[in-house]
């Protein structure tokens, strides 16, 4: 009689799951920009959780961001100029924004998300500089 030795568990060990990606954006209102006009900046990223996300600067130290779904032929992180396309004369959810490079390449976006950034935020991200030390 033969017995069937046992050296350790006869289950495969399931693998540890990742922890989910947490949106720190989630849950938030919905923003708008009142006028397209009002866009002095704009910085498009790559992030861990999204593939393309744009910062948009309204005034000083004042930036909203945008999760957007592009097509194209071009990056729009190589644009440097951006231009809103849609009936309205504000920027909010679902605006398709053409990011235009030097070459004749163009990238075309729509915004899926957009939400305002406090100073924190902004200041976290890079887009503002710190404030400078007064001196004393």
């Amino acid at each position: 009689m033969l017995l069937a030795a046992s050296f350790g568990p006869t289950t495969e060990p399931t693998p540890m799951a990742k922890p989910a990606v947490v949106d720190p954006y989630a849950g938030r209102p919905s923003a708008r920009i009142l006028s397209s006009r009002n866009v002095r900046n704009f910085v498009v990223r790559r992030e861990e959780a999204n593939d393309r996300v744009v910062y948009l600067e309204t005034s000083r130290n004042v930036w909203f961001r945008g999760e957007m779904i592009c097509r194209g032929a071009g990056d729009p992180r190589d644009a440097h100029s951006l231009e809103p396309v849609s009936h309205s004369l504000g920027i909010d959810d679902n605006t398709t924004l053409v990011f235009r490079e030097l070459s004749s390449q163009t990238s075309v976006c729509t915004l899926v998300s957009l939400v305002s950034l406090t100073e924190a935020e902004a200041l976290d991200l890079k887009l503002i500089r710190p404030p400078k030390a007064k001196k004393g």
